[in-house]
C-alpha cells in the first residue's frame, strides 16, 4: 500500500539528512508537476501532511519519519507548537502553488484534543483538513466537538507499524482529496484511478462490495469442493422454507427466485422482508440454535440448494475461504435487512407525521362543523326572531297609536281647561314651558338655581322649586311670590306655586308620556326594520334630546344614582336616532347595574359586620372603587372638529378587567351569567356596529374608579348601508 513520493529542492544524502530537517522544521516542496503522470491544473497545487509536535521528544516526529517518501505527491512538514503551524505553511505557500493540507497529525501532549483542533482550524488552510490523533492514553474525553463536527477523521495507537500508518495517511489524503477535489487532475493521479471510484479499505470492504451474484457463485464452488455437486431444488410459489416457531436445521442458498420472511403477530401476518430477504435463509437462526424467528415463503419458483447442519459445520471446517464468502454472503443479506428496516421505520415515521396531520385537520374540521352548527342554530333563532317581531310589531300597532293619540288629547284639553280662566294663565304657562323645556346640564341647573335664590331671599328649596317649574325669569319669580303672599293672607287650600308645580308636572308627564309612546313607535319601527330593514338615516338630529329621550325612559334603572349630564355645543346630525337610542341605553344601563353591584356588595358587607358572626373581625371592610363618592354617571358631548362631535359616558364603578376588555366586544360574552339580571352578551357587540354603520369609533378606557366609553360620530352621518345586525333591541350586557 505504500506509495512512493517524487520531490525535488533540497535534497537528503541519508536519513541523518532527513531527520535533521525534520528536527528543524525544514520542508521540501513537493514538485507536482515533475511527475510525468500529471498534467493540466496538476501544477498550481502542492500536497502536505502537516505534523504538529509538542516538544523534541514527541513520538509525532517519528509519525513523520515513517511517513516521509512513502506518500505519492505528497510531502510530511513538521510544525514545532501550535504557534509554528502557520509558519511552517506560510514559508512553502506562494501565489503560484496552491497548499493543500489534507491530514493533520496531532498529539495530545499539545492539550486537549478539542481545543486543539479549534485553534489549528482557525487556519484557513486547515479548515477543511482532517485530524489524525496519535495517542498512547487508553480513554480520551476531550474529543466530542472534534467527532461531532466530523475533524477527527482517524486514531492511530502507540505504538504502531510503519506500513499500518502509512497506509493510514494515504486512505486519509484519497478520501480528502475525492470530497474537495473529485474532477481534478491531482485527484486522478494520486489516487490512481476514476476518482468517483471511492477508496476501499481493504480485502473485507471489497468482499462486501463484490456484487452477490459473484460472492454466490464463488461460495458454491466452495461448498461443492468439499461436499461434490449439489442437486438443485426447484420449489414451485407458495412452498414454506421455515416455520415461525419451529426448529432450524438446515440453510437454503437461494440461486433463483425470490422469498418473503413474515411474522405473525397480534394485528394479524406481517410481511417484514420480501426482495431484500437475501440468498441465506435460515442462516440467523441456526447460528443461534433457536427456533425459526419468520416463516420462509417462496413467491416465485425458487432454485436452491439445501445445506443441513452437519454439512455446513464440515464446510466450514475444511474451507476457511468459503467461510470468509459465507460471511460476505450473511453480511450482504442481513444489510439489505437492515437497510429495509430502516426504510421501514422511516415510512412508520412518514406515517404517524401525516396521521397526525390528517388528525389535526379532522380536528379542525370537526370545529369548524360544530361552529357551522352553532352559526345554523342562531340564524334559525334569529328568523323566528324576526317572524315574531314582525308579528309583534303588528300587535303593538293599533295600542301604541291609540296611546299616541290619547296622549295628544290630553295635552290639547289641558290646554283648552287651562285657558278657560284667565286666574290659569300662570298654571297654562309653566305646563307649555315644561311641555317644551330644552334639557339642561347638571352645572347649568345648579347655575340657574343659584341666580333664582338671588331672588328668592336665599331660599334655595324655593328656588329649586322654581326652576323645576321652569319659573327662572326675574319678573315671573317677583310676580309669583307677590300672588303667593297675596294668597297666604287668603288662607286658600292650594297655593299659586303648588298649582304651578301641579301644572308644570302635568307637562313634564305629558312630555313623558309622548316620549314613551313615541319611544314605542319607534321600537315598532325596529321590529318591523328587523323584518324589513330601513336603511335611510334622518338629517339635523338633536344628539342631546336623543339622550335625554333614553335618561328618561331609564330612569327606573339610574335611581340612587347621579347622572350628571355636560353638554356642549352641537351642531345637528345626520344618523339613525333609534339606532343611536339603542347604543345610550346599553351603556347607561351598564354602567348604572355597575354601580348597583358595588352598591349591593356594600351592603351585605355591613349587614355581615354588624351580624353577631364570631368571624366578623377577620373580614376586611369593603370599600367601593369610587371610594366615598356617590354612584355617579356622567354624559358629557364635545364637537372635536369640524366633522365629528363625541358623546362620553362615564361612571365611578369598579371598572372592567383588562382580560375582559379585550373580549367584551364578542358576541354573546357575558359577564352576567347566572345571575336573576342576565344578558345574552349582545348589547355591547350592537352597540360597537351601530356606531360602525355609522363611520364612527367606540373606545374604553377603564380602571377601577372610573371606566369612560367614548363614541366618535361623523356629523354627516353614515356613508353606506347598515349591517344586518345593528338592531335595535332593548337588550343589556
Amino acid at each position: 500500500m505504500s506509495r512512493q513520493t517524487s520531490v525535488s529542492g533540497p535534497g537528503f544524502e541519508d536519513e541523518d539528512d532527513l531527520a535533521a530537517a525534520v528536527k528543524e522544521g525544514s520542508t521540501r516542496r513537493v514538485a507536482v508537476a515533475s511527475n510525468s503522470r500529471m498534467g493540466g491544473d496538476s501544477a498550481r497545487y502542492g500536497l502536505h501532511i502537516l505534523v504538529v509536535a509538542a516538544d523534541e521528544d514527541d513520538y509525532s516526529r517519528q509519525a513523520a519519519k515513517d511517513l516521509d517518501g512513502h506518500l505519492t505527491n505528497c510531502d510530511v512538514r513538521v510544525a514545532n507548537g501550535l504557534e509554528g503551524a502557520a509558519k511552517a505553511l506560510a514559508t512553502q505557500c506562494d501565489d503560484e502553488v496552491e497548499c493543500l493540507v489534507p491530514g493533520v497529525i496531532i498529539t495530545p501532549r499539545l492539550g486537549k484534543v478539542d481545543e486543539v483542533v479549534g485553534r489549528l482550524k482557525q487556519n484557513p488552510i486547515l479548515n477543511k483538513s482532517g485530524f489524525v490523533l496519535l495517542t498512547d492514553q487508553k480513554r480520551h474525553d476531550d474529543v466530542a466537538e472534534s467527532v461531532g463536527d466530523g475533524s477527527l477523521v482517524s486514531v492511530v495507537a502507540v505504538p504502531w507499524t510503519q506500513p499500518a500508518i502509512v497506509d493510514q495517511i494515504t486512505a486519509v489524503i484519497d478520501r480528502w482529496l475525492f470530497n474537495n477535489l473529485p474532477d481534478a487532475e491531482i485527484t486522478r493521479s494520486v489516487i490512481g484511478g476514476d476518482p468517483y471510484d471511492e477508496p476501499r479499505a481493504g480485502d473485507l470492504l471489497y468482499g462486501l462490495d463484490t456484487p452477490g451474484e459473484t460472492v454466490q457463485r464463488v461460495l458454491l464452488e466452495g461448498i461443492e469442493r468439499i461436499l461434490g455437486p449439489r442437486p438443485r431444488m426447484i420449489l414451485p410459489e407458495g412452498v414454506n422454507l421455515t416455520r415461525q416457531g419451529e426448529s432450524v436445521d438446515a440453510v437454503y442458498l437461494v440461486l433463483r427466485g425470490s422469498v418473503a420472511l413474515h411474522r405473525s403477530s397480534q394485528f394479524g401476518d406481517v410481511l417484514l422482508h420480501h426482495a431484500t430477504s437475501g440468498p441465506l435463509i435460515g442462516l440467523v437462526s441456526l447460528a443461534r440454535q433457536q427456533r425459526a424467528l419468520f416463516t420462509s415463503t417462496t413467491t416465485t419458483e425458487v432454485e436452491l440448494i439445501r445445506l443441513s447442519l452437519e454439512q455446513l459445520e464440515l464446510v466450514l471446517q475444511q474451507s476457511p475461504d468459503t467461510s470468509a464468502n459465507l460471511a460476505v454472503v450473511a453480511i450482504q443479506a442481513l444489510t439489505q435487512r437492515l437497510v429495509r428496516a430502516e426504510y421501514l421505520h422511516i415510512e412508520q415515521n412518514e406515517l404517524a407525521e401525516q396521521l397526525e396531520i390528517e388528525r389535526g385537520n379532522l380536528q379542525a374540521a370537526l370545529e369548524e362543523l360544530r361552529s357551522t352548527r352553532e352559526q345554523l342554530v342562531d340564524q334559525t333563532k334569529f328568523a323566528m326572531l324576526g317572524e315574531l317581531s314582525a308579528g309583534i310589531a303588528h300587535e303593538l300597532n293599533n295600542p301604541v297609536a291609540a296611546l299616541q293619540r290619547s296622549t295628544q288629547h290630553i295635552a290639547q284639553d289641558l290646554e283648552a281647561v287651562l285657558g278657560s280662566s284667565s286666574d290659569l294663565d300662570d298654571a297654562l304657562q309653566a305646563m307649555e314651558r315644561t311641555l317644551h323645556a330644552r334639557p339642561r346640564s347638571t352645572s347649568e341647573d345648579r347655575a340657574l338655581v343659584r341666580q333664582v335664590m338671588e331672588h328668592t331671599g336665599g331660599d334655595r328649596a324655593l328656588a329649586k322649586r322654581l326652576v323645576a317649574a321652569e319659573i327662572t325669569h326675574p319678573d315671573q319669580i317677583k310676580a309669583l311670590l307677590k300672588k303667593e303672599r297675596f294668597f297666604g293672607r287668603l288662607r286658600g287650600k292650594t297655593t299659586p306655586i303648588q298649582i304651578i308645580e301641579a301644572a308644570a308636572h302635568i307637562g313634564r308627564s305629558v312630555k313623558n308620556s309622548t316620549v314613551a309612546s313615541n319611544r314605542i313607535t319607534d321600537l315598532v319601527s325596529s321590529l318591523k326594520a328587523y323584518a324589513r330593514p330601513d336603511t335611510s338615516p334622518i338629517e339635523g338630529v338633536d344628539l342631546h334630546e336623543n339622550i335625554e329621550d333614553v335618561l328618561r325612559l331609564t330612569s327606573h334603572r339610574t335611581r340612587g344614582v347621579t347622572v350628571e349630564r355636560e353638554y356642549g355645543k352641537l351642531p345637528p346630525i345626520r344618523c339613525y336616532p333609534a339606532r343611536l337610542e339603542q347604543v345610550w341605553t346599553n351603556l347607561v344601563v351598564n354602567a348604572s347595574e355597575a354601580l348597583e353591584d358595588e352598591v349591593e356588595a356594600l351592603t351585605q358587607a355591613e349587614a355581615y359586620a354588624t351580624s353577631d358572626n364570631p368571624d366578623t373581625g377577620q373580614v376586611p371592610k369593603f370599600q367601593p372603587a369610587r371610594g366615598t363618592d356617590d354612584p355617579t354617571i356622567t354624559i358629557s358631548t364635545a364637537q372635536i372638529d369640524e366633522s365629528h362631535v363625541r358623546v362620553t359616558i362615564t361612571d365611578n364603578g369598579p371598572g372592567i378587567p383588562d382580560a375582559i376588555v379585550e373580549k367584551i366586544m364578542e358576541p354573546h360574552f357575558t359577564t352576567k351569567g347566572g345571575q336573576v339580571r342576565f344578558g345574552l352578551g349582545m348589547g355591547m357587540s350592537i352597540s360597537n356596529s351601530i356606531v360602525e354603520d355609522h363611520g364612527g369609533t367606540l373606545t374604553i378606557d377603564s380602571e377601577p374608579g372610573r371606566t369612560s366609553i367614548s363614541i366618535v360620530l361623523p356629523i354627516e352621518g353614515p356613508a353606506g348601508e347598515p349591517s344586518s345586525n345593528t338592531v335595535i333591541e332593548d337588550s343589556e350586557d
